[in-house]
């Protein structure tokens, strides 16, 4: 949900126009994805300490209760932000 927000808000400028819809099924039209991977797997590993479940208590979600959620998206968020960035530089796409 962070890394799809930051793409409409801030890569695409809040505007539907700037998706290319014709390019929904040419891979060399679209992003590689690689930063919204690795953004979701640093979110998902920034999680986890905070997690508060039956299954797992991380140390940080003992003290302050369950805000794994939360975590995820803003970590998620804020990395995609930074590798979509650098995926942009790089491929151009």
């Amino acid at each position: 949900m962070g890394a799809i927000l930051i793409e409409h808000l801030h890569f695409r400028k809040r505007k539907f126009a700037n998706y290319d819809i014709q390019a929904w099924n040419v891979p060399s039209q679209l992003p590689l994805g690689a930063a919204a991977l690795g953004a979701s797997i640093m979110g998902f590993l920034l999680a986890i300490p905070v997690l508060n479940q039956v299954w797992f208590k991380g140390p940080f979600g003992i003290k302050f209760g369950d805000s794994g959620l939360i975590t995820a998206v803003l970590a998620t968020a804020v990395n995609y932000f930074s590798f979509r960035r650098f995926e942009k530089r790089r491929r151009g796409v």
